[in-house]
């Protein structure tokens, strides 16, 4: 049967203010340590009380800036508009502005002899 370890009050402490450090990580401290990263959020929690608020924590808010989306484009659009014109025989086939790549495939698989 394994033994029940325990920590100081002072080992606690350190282990909770080095996870209120910027890129302080719970789960990575307790794996260094070998201790389960649940009970290292209990301690935060008792040491820290309800608020979490720490001497090394800010809770000062930080300025945001919402910069909008750039519309979306249909696809195409930035293309410069041309003609195409497709001879096949008697068949004559003028193709004006922007031209849907799945409109031209049906159009020539209708002309193709067979």
């Amino acid at each position: 049967m394994l033994k029940r370890r325990s920590f100081t009050a002072e080992f606690k402490r350190q282990l909770v203010e080095q996870t209120c450090q910027p890129g302080g990580s719970i789960a990575g401290l307790a794996q260094a340590h070998q201790i389960n990263a649940n009970q290292l959020h209990k301690w935060r929690r008792k040491l820290l009380g309800t608020s979490q608020h720490h001497a090394g924590a800010s809770s000062a808010l930080i300025p945001v800036t919402v910069v909008p989306e750039a519309p979306v484009r249909p696809p195409g659009e930035d293309l410069p508009s041309g003609k195409i014109e497709i001879e096949l025989g008697r068949a004559r086939v003028s193709l004006c502005g922007r031209v849907d790549l799945d409109m031209l495939h049906t159009i020539l698989s209708t002309l193709r002899p067979r």
